[in-house]
């Protein structure tokens, strides 16, 4: 099985040759609907390839699901069983399990919209490790809410990893009671986790810095380099095409569905960075993703992990810093070199700016986000990191 790019229809179609265990000998090929991407449609490759050659329909999402059955019904074959009931059936969740219902989530359209859906996944794995991939979706009640929240204190987890869980939990209770399924959501009537212990403040220097981004190898140090100047999220830089991004005019422009704040957002490009994106568009030839790993795929978010530990863990940088920190030093050096506060906060992504009365009037050019830029340095004081790691 394979998936392919048309681009006279600008969509992905499947091409597929099996002949067990249902007699299809000759190639198939089905097409996906416009808009979905390429990660996208290499995964529900990668499901349908599985439950092809395992026999086993079970753990399908529903988009998935979908093409499989139009798949069977476009050559005249019985439909599976395990094709047959899915999770829009239900009239409850007397059967419901929580692997399908994580499942049925995860297909959800609001979810595969976001800049990086597989956040949920991370946190959906706790949630499986806990209650198991059969429990009962019915049992889940606030008790069993705050229970869980507890148990995974106990095992030393952060309020703030706490409550992204109880976020991707609530999530499925909520598109659950989008499908009438359930009725009730216990989360919402929990409160959340405390953030406010081991909460800390971090600036890297400039110094430290260019030590740990020259330690690691150059598809990672174009990366955190970019993450440093630009004070980027680690997902939008990862998602970033080279169609965002104009060279010419220094402007990264992501749009709603790219950005944790769901609002389009432009990235003004400092001067110092240009020669770093170009040095990385060399390696992608100016196409498709900006960044790779070394394998040419498009880098996930924990592959930065381990090259940032062993960078830091070489140079002996202690307490250590994160990777999220390097969005804390461009604020930090961004008020520090007096860039304009609705500047930095429209660049970062930080506040609505539709219900600041100061900022209703106030329009912000593409010459402003540059001029503003490069006022920026970097250089401004050595490494600390106050409160508990």
């Amino acid at each position: 099985m394979s998936v392919q790019f048309r681009k006279d229809t600008q969509s992905w179609r499947f091409r597929i040759k099996r002949t067990k265990p249902y007699g299809m000998e000759k190639v198939i090929r089905i097409g996906l609907p416009r808009g979905i991407s390429e990660r996208r449609a290499r995964q529900m490759d990668r499901m349908l390839t599985a439950a092809w050659d395992y026999n086993d329909f079970r753990h399908l999402d529903e988009e998935t699901r979908r093409i499989c059955i139009e798949l069977f019904r476009n050559h005249n074959r019985e439909l599976p069983p395990a094709l047959i009931n899915s999770v829009g059936n239900h009239d409850s969740a007397e059967e419901l399990t929580l692997i399908r219902a994580i499942e049925y989530t995860m297909s959800d359209p609001e979810v595969q919209h976001l800049t990086d859906p597989t956040r949920h996944d991370q946190n959906f794995a706790h949630v499986l490790a806990y209650w198991g991939p059969d429990f009962a979706v019915k049992d889940i009640g606030i008790r069993q809410v705050k229970e869980y929240m507890l148990k995974r204190a106990t095992q030393g987890a952060s309020g703030s990893t706490i409550n992204k869980e109880r976020g991707a939990l609530s999530k499925m209770f909520k598109v659950l009671i989008e499908a009438k399924v359930v009725d009730t959501n216990p989360v919402r009537d929990t409160a959340p986790a405390s953030e406010r212990e081991g909460q800390r403040d971090v600036y890297i220097s400039y110094e430290d810095f260019q030590r740990i981004a020259e330690y690691c190898p150059c598809w990672a140090h174009h990366i955190f380099w970019t993450l440093y100047m630009a004070g980027m999220r680690r997902g939008e830089a990862l998602s970033l095409t080279w169609e965002s991004v104009d060279l010419h005019s220094r402007i990264i422009r992501l749009g709603a569905s790219q950005t944790k704040e769901r609002r389009p957002k432009r990235v003004p490009v400092h001067k110092n960075l240009v020669p770093i994106l170009q040095a990385a568009g060399k390696a992608s030839e100016f196409s498709g993703r900006v960044f790779r790993s070394p394998s040419g795929s498009a880098p996930h978010e924990d592959s930065l992990k381990k090259p940032w530990r062993e960078a830091l863990e070489s140079l002996e940088l202690a307490p250590m810093p994160r990777i999220h920190d390097l969005r804390h030093c461009w604020k930090t050096n961004a008020m520090r070199s007096g860039l304009h506060p609705l500047i930095a906060d429209a660049i970062v992504g930080h506040g609505d700016r539709r219900k600041d009365v100061k900022s209703l009037y106030i329009t912000i050019s593409d010459e402003d986000l540059v001029r503003e830029i490069d006022r920026l340095t970097f250089d401004h004081g050595k490494t600390e990191i106050w409160g508990q790691q």
